[in-house]
C-alpha cells in the first residue's frame, strides 16, 4: 500500500487531515460497538447445527428409506461407494463389528453408508455389496440428483479423479457422523480412536446425550 513519505516537507495542519480524525475516530467507534455486541455477555444461546437433512433414497434391503421414518431413533451416517478400494471397506467391516459388540451390550442403533457414485452403486450393486457386511449397516443410493443434495446437506465434499485407464475414482468425507434422534448431527463417531470410546459415544447418544 502506498504512503507518504516520512522525511517530507511539513506543511503544517490541514483540513483534510481533520477529516481523516474524524473518519478514523467513527470508524472505532463503529468497530467498539460491533466488538460489544458479538462479546460473550449472558447467557450463549445453544449451536444450531448446519449438518444433515432430510433424504428419500433406495435401500439395498428393498424399497426407499425416508429420513422421515427415522424420527425417534438415533443413527448413524457413512459416505463411500462400492469401488473403494481399501478406506470404505475397511471402516464399513470396523463399524460392522462396533455395532454388533454394541448389540451384545444391550444397545441398539442402526448405519446407512450412502454411496457417493449414483451411477455405478446401482440398487442391486449396493445389495450384493452390503451383503458383505452387519445386516445393522444398511446402504443407500439414488438418482445423481438426490445424491447430490444429501451430500450437500451433510457437507459431506465429493471429488471425481480420473485414472490413466481412463477410468474414475472418488475422494469422499470420511467421517461417520452420529444423528440424534431428532435428525440433528451429534458429532463424529471416533471409530479410529478404538472401540471403547466409540462404545461410550454410542451410549450417551442413544440415551439422548450429546458427544463433547
Amino acid at each position: 500500500m502506498p504512503t507518504e513519505p516520512a522525511d517530507g516537507p511539513h506543511r503544517g495542519p490541514q483540513r483534510g487531515g481533520g477529516l481523516i480524525l474524524a473518519l478514523f475516530a467513527l470508524g472505532l467507534a463503529a468497530i467498539v460497538g460491533t466488538t460489544v455486541v458479538f462479546l460473550p455477555w449472558g447467557p450463549k444461546p445453544p449451536p444450531i447445527s448446519v449438518v444433515g437433512g432430510a433424504f428419500r433414497l433406495e435401500s439395498s434391503k428393498g424399497g426407499v428409506l425416508d429420513s422421515r421414518d427415522l424420527k425417534g431413533q438415533p443413527y448413524l451416517v457413512f459416505f463411500g461407494f462400492t469401488q473403494c478400494p481399501n478406506v470404505c471397506p475397511t471402516t464399513l467391516a470396523d463399524l460392522g463389528n462396533l455395532l454388533d459388540r454394541f448389540a451384545r451390550e444391550g444397545g441398539d442403533i442402526h448405519a446407512y453408508y450412502i454411496t457417493v457414485d449414483p451411477e455405478r452403486d446401482t440398487p442391486e450393486i449396493m445389495r450384493d455389496y452390503m451383503a458383505s457386511f452387519s445386516e445393522r449397516i444398511t446402504g443407500l443410493t439414488g438418482s445423481p440428483q438426490a445424491i447430490a443434495q444429501v451430500t450437500q446437506a451433510y457437507r459431506a465434499e465429493v471429488k471425481r479423479v480420473p485414472l490413466p485407464d481412463g477410468g474414475f475414482t472418488l475422494e469422499h468425507a470420511l467421517m461417520v457422523y452420529m444423528m440424534d434422534r431428532d435428525g440433528g448431527f451429534v458429532g463424529p463417531l471416533s471409530l479410529d480412536a478404538g472401540h471403547d470410546l466409540a462404545l461410550k459415544q454410542l451410549h450417551r447418544l442413544v440415551s439422548g446425550g450429546r458427544d463433547s
